[in-house]
């Protein structure tokens, strides 16, 4: 039996065991799954949208804020139902074997992609606002386009790679798992700790340049604005994926303790609620995403 088979077996019969001793907890989890992957669906979707179509918001951040809604749209599409299912057939007894292992691999492997993707995203979104409050003027310079697409290319491939690694090393899972997380909480905290600070630095300047109509001093504004609504996003990003690091970490002591494994599962769904919650945040801090989802579900608004 190859390495994948053995692992994809371990990961079945560890949630064949988790749904025999906590039915109703892990009912309640697939139903929430199937739930929330419509929301994430058309959230993003509108994102997406509002991304490609508003001309107000810079171009930079609106190129990384669609990278963060392509992974979370690949939530909605693939990940939620799929968790969903996995759960689905535990609970109807079904013989769920065929997952092994070609479907659960491919499945843990864009697993892994989306999440390492989104790490690496929220962080580069407080690069990218923190250049923009301290550089005004230069910051069109240094941030082109062409950057930013490439700096997305590498990011979406180091992922790749990222998520290569933990699959080939699954034996590790839950080990690098945990060290990953603390790298990359490490990461974006000190990215938009430093954003923050700036913000604060800069708050009785906001103030008095929004009173000037001048169109740089407007400009400045709204940059500023921006890396504060994003902390927005920082916030609800560490409050869904905070609670897997400490569950990761029980998994580590006692993988075998099914009160562990449902902790385990709850903060997973957690992970995957954050695609859903993105495009409510973009819609209360960012008045141009709100006003294009207010319209679209006016009928005011070409989709096509």
């Amino acid at each position: 039996m190859s390495m994948f088979q053995e692992e994809c077996k371990r990961r079945l019969n560890e949630v064949a065991i988790t749904v025999d001793l906590h039915h109703k907890v892990m009912l309640s989890i697939c139903v929430l799954y199937f739930a929330f992957s419509p929301v994430a669906i058309v959230g993003n979707v509108l994102v997406i949208r509002a991304m490609l179509k508003v001309s107000s918001l810079p171009a930079s951040f609106k190129r990384l804020i669609l990278s963060l809604a392509v992974s979370d749209l690949a939530v909605g599409l693939f990940l939620q139902p799929m968790y969903g299912t996995i759960i689905a057939l535990q609970l109807s007894e079904r013989n769920s074997q065929f997952l092994c292992p070609s479907l659960l691999t491919i499945h843990l492997f864009v697993t892994f992609l989306v999440a390492g993707a989104s790490f690496m995203t929220i962080a580069a979104i407080a690069l990218d606002r923190l250049l923009a409050v301290y550089l005004h003027l230069r910051y069109q310079e240094l941030v082109t386009p062409k950057r930013i697409r490439i700096l997305l290319l590498l990011l979406w491939l180091g992922a790749a790679f990222g998520a290569s690694v933990f699959i080939s090393l699954s034996n590790l899972s839950y080990l690098i798992a945990v060290i990953t997380e603390i790298i990359g909480f490490t990461i974006t905290t000190v990215a938009y700790f430093y954003l923050y600070k700036a913000v604060q630095y800069h708050q009785n300047q906001i103030k008095s340049q929004c009173q000037v109509q001048d169109q740089n001093a407007v400009q400045i504004c709204r940059e500023k604005k921006s890396a504060l609504n994003t902390l927005y996003v920082y916030v609800v990003f560490i409050a869904c994926y905070f609670p897997l690091l400490f569950s990761s970490i029980l998994l580590m002591v006692d993988h075998t303790r099914t009160s562990f494994q449902v902790a385990y599962n709850i903060s997973g769904f957690m992970v995957f609620l954050n695609s859903s919650l993105n495009p409510f945040v973009y819609c209360w801090r960012y008045r141009e995403i709100r006003q294009f989802v207010k319209n679209s579900f006016k009928g005011n608004v070409d989709l096509s």
